[in-house]
């Protein structure tokens, strides 16, 4: 994956006020193929940067500007979002995903994913598909429960118990949850979620739950979870 460096500088004139103020709309990141025959192939990702935050985005596919594709209403916290390239549901068509980050902080990092799909290789027709978040897929997923010292995961027929005494966690305060740590990402065709399970925030985490996605024909959803416990 390569990145553009370079930045358009937008004067908004607001009128009235006689005052002149600049926002920076910047390539964040970019995917170009190595062959300058198929500029048409290269994807950049474009925003507004407002302090350390992005917003108002445009999903550019090509270097000619004709295919462009707003989300006005995306935005992403702090850190830089991830872009990827990748056929995810078999049609032999690259889609595009975008991974934002939508909450960061001292062990937070809480993330946002959005696919496009390829319609017809010939025009770069995209249209954005649902995704079931990570978070609603293991509420439908997992149960999760706490019997003294012992966090107990069930998912599906299941079981997976964890003392989280023996890592010197002191009392939980609260029944064990999920999230603050969330991750997406495509590998060889198939999408990935992973999101943290603990006891407290933030330091009594005790494992993680890997989520795999599948297309149904109509959205992104989970069908399998497997939890891995903190070794």
């Amino acid at each position: 994956m390569n990145r553009l460096f370079f930045s358009l500088l937008i004067v908004l004139l607001f009128c009235g006020t006689g005052k002149t103020y600049a926002v920076d709309r910047v390539v964040i990141r970019s995917i170009t193929v190595d062959n300058p025959d198929k500029w048409n192939e290269n994807i950049y990702l474009i925003a507004d940067k407002d302090g350390i935050d992005y917003k108002n985005f445009t999903v550019q596919v090509g270097d000619i500007g004709r295919n462009l594709y707003d989300f006005p209403n995306w935005y992403n916290y702090s850190y830089e979002p991830k872009l990827y390239k990748e056929d995810l549901n078999g049609d032999k068509l690259e889609d595009i995903i975008v991974v934002l980050v939508r909450g960061a902080g001292t062990s937070v990092s809480e993330k946002e994913i959005h696919i496009l799909h390829q319609g017809y290789a010939e025009f770069n027709d995209f249209q954005e598909v649902p995704v079931e978040p990570i978070d609603d897929a293991v509420k439908r997923l997992v149960k999760m429960e706490q019997k003294g010292n012992v966090i107990t995961v069930l998912i599906g027929k299941k079981k997976y118990e964890v003392d989280y005494s023996k890592f010197g966690y002191s009392t939980p305060v609260c029944p064990p949850g999920f999230g603050s740590i969330e991750e997406y990402e495509p590998k060889s065709g198939i999408l990935y979620g992973t999101t943290n399970v603990f006891v407290t925030i933030p330091e009594a985490y005790i494992g993680s739950l890997n989520v795999t996605y599948a297309w149904d024909g109509k959205m992104y959803k989970a069908v399998s979870v497997i939890f891995e416990a903190k070794s």
